[in-house]
């Protein structure tokens, strides 16, 4: 008889698993996984908490699940309590979730950011912030304590647990992280009092913009351009042009920490931003939306801020609508469709625009920025010789450029526009601003000469803007009773039950669900897309408008959308977790980005 017979017989009936290991041995058992690289480590370790050491030594060479005899354990060092709140199902699944306390006699309260590596595999990590300064889960300060959120990836070989590495992480790479970035001794207690003061500023700068009559405000020294159009990170170079304002627009403020600063004020009203190609119109824009955001000193924009309810306007072809009143800028549709409350699943470029002027309407913002690059030039403008062939009786698009003085003088909203060429808007500009070479100089005056001596027909709209329409808005449980949504990037994937989908397919009415054509699209089905929201800067907001679809979803929300955001910006930061226990992934996303995603999402009920 063979050998390899010899050992099948040897062990039939026995499962698969003792005839493998019969034939070719237990090699991870053979490896005697480590407990500790050495006397000296261990008897370090298990000084720092003797307790949690003694457990993962007794979980040595265990499988994996046996992790879990740290769920919901706390382990008190000498500088900071670990609390264990999740741990993962195994090495391959996300990482398990811990935290850190310590008590604020010990420090002064700070943040940190970044990831520890132990020399094992395992790793600690927390949700890193950017450029931008956003209220996030990942640390709280509390009177009494400072707590920083974590992740910790446990150390195994295969599913088969290293003590030893697991040791290492939490006893030795742990309290060092502690060490370094929470206890107050160990910090550069100056530069953490800069960055305060900067964020304190830059509030209080934010809070002046209107009592001067501001938009935005750009001070001078600051660094627009970014390193690259992947990267949120200055410009690091020799030839890098420092902001300076014309004389005719410096203002200045008086903040509480930097004391008198200057710089040019974008005002109310109607604002263009003209010039020629590559010298730095979209740079400006870009700096000035991101201004809604407060930043970390060295990003250069610590002195661009913004109104915080500016709202870029872009079109988005293929972005869904629903029942959203479009008439202020396209009505009379073809077939008689209902454009008082317009719903499509594939919207045009025009269509898209004149959804999200109204839907930025609808939440009480007071800017709009406009980028020409990046809108659908039917809906800026209808030149002269286009009036004249197609008669405005003809066309059910009233362009921008007719309604951007009626939405400032009656609806008190501004408009900040960067436009290259379509000079018609000179006309309706109350400011000039020309960028040339990254340098900006006040050219109103020119302007308004060059509008009087080549005159522009521009079209008077039929109908006034009207009230704004207050819609209803909620989302259906069976969105989320199989699943819950997952933010992925700038995107939510969304698991709606197999009755909403063919709810979705059968009742356009109700769900909007129509292509501008007339045609229905029941599979056309995609995940939640806010790629084309600029002003969402992290996708830990993602993730928290994510949570916000399930709440809406779970505890059957319902009302206007202006008192849906109401109420859930009076709710702290934690409680939008749709989860058990706490997580330190969120950042909190501004009214206009949770609305703007609600107004996307194909599965919202909304009703005028």
């Amino acid at each position: 008889m063979s050998p390899e017979k010899a050992i099948r017989g040897a062990f039939s009936g026995r499962g698969r698993g003792a005839y493998y290991k019969a034939r070719y041995g237990n090699k991870a058992a053979k490896r005697e996984l480590p407990a500790g690289n050495s006397t000296h480590i261990r008897n370090k370790c298990a000084n720092r908490q003797q307790e949690l050491f003694a457990l993962l030594d007794s979980l040595n060479n265990k499988q994996y699940g046996q992790y879990k005899q740290l769920t919901g354990k706390q382990f008190q060092f000498s500088d900071f309590l670990l609390i264990v709140d999740s741990i993962q199902s195994d090495a391959y699944a996300p990482p398990s979730r811990i935290r850190v306390q310590v008590l604020t006699r010990l420090n002064s309260p700070q943040g940190g950011s970044g990831g520890w590596h132990s020399a094992k595999g395992g790793a600690i990590a927390i949700d890193c912030p950017g450029q931008e300064v956003l209220e996030r889960t990942s640390a709280t300060i509390s009177e009494s304590i400072v707590e920083m959120r974590l992740t910790a990836a446990l150390p195994a070989a295969g599913r088969t647990i290293i003590a030893g590495a697991a040791q290492n992480m939490f006893l030795e790479v742990l309290p060092q992280m502690v060490e370094k970035v929470l206890l107050y001794r160990s910090v550069d207690s100056q530069k953490m009092h800069e960055i305060l003061c900067s964020v304190e500023d830059q509030e209080c700068l934010r809070q002046q913009l209107a009592g001067k009559g501001l938009v935005s405000f750009i001070g001078n020294g600051s660094v627009l351009p970014r390193a690259s159009g992947v990267s949120n990170l200055p410009l690091a170079s020799e030839d890098v042009v420092l902001f300076q304002s014309p004389p005719e627009l410096q203002v200045s403020f008086e903040l509480p920490n930097q004391g008198i600063v200057s710089g040019m004020g974008i005002r109310k009203g109607v604002t263009l931003i003209c010039g020629g190609g590559f010298n730095g119109k979209s740079t400006l824009l870009q700096a000035i939306e991101r201004g809604v955001y407060s930043h970390v000193p060295g990003d250069g924009r610590e002195l661009v801020v913004t109104d915080g309810t500016a709202t870029k306007i872009k079109a988005e072809e293929g972005r869904f609508i629903c029942r959203t009143d479009i008439r202020p800028f396209i009505n009379d549709l073809p077939l008689g469709k209902d454009a008082s409350a317009f719903s499509t699943s594939n919207a045009s470029g025009s269509t898209s625009m004149a959804a999200s002027i109204q839907e930025a309407i609808e939440i009480d913002v007071t800017a709009l920025l406009f980028d020409e690059d990046t809108c659908a030039t039917n809906f800026l403008v209808r030149d002269g010789r286009m009036q004249r062939l197609v008669s405005q009786e003809n066309e059910p698009i009233t362009p921008l450029i007719s309604r951007v003085r009626e939405l400032w003088e009656t609806k008190g909203i501004s408009s900040v526009l960067v436009i290259g060429g379509c000079g018609d808007y000179l006309d309706v500009a109350d400011t000039v601003i020309s960028m040339h070479e990254y340098v900006p100089s006040d050219v109103t005056a020119k302007a308004k000469d060059i509008a009087k001596a080549i005159p522009v027909s521009i079209e008077n709209p039929q109908t006034e803007i009207g009230p704004t329409i207050n819609r209803f808005v909620s989302v259906p449980k069976e969105l989320t009773a199989y699943k819950s949504p997952k933010a992925k990037g700038f995107s939510v994937a969304l698991f709606p039950s197999g009755k909403l989908l063919g709810s979705l397919a059968d009742t356009t009415s109700k769900t909007g669900v129509e292509t501008e054509d007339g045609k229905d699209e029941p599979g056309n089905l995609p995940e939640l897309d806010l790629t084309a929201l600029d002003q969402l800067v992290s996708a830990s907001q993602t993730r928290t408008i994510a949570s916000i679809i399930h709440m809406m979803s779970q505890h059957s929300m319902y009302g206007t959308i202006r008192d849906l955001l109401r109420e859930i910006s009076a709710a702290e930061l934690d409680s939008l977790h749709n989860g058990h226990g706490v997580v330190g992934n969120l950042a909190r996303p501004r009214s206009v980005e949770i609305a703007l995603a609600i107004n996307r999402l194909r599965y919202a009920q909304i009703q005028s």
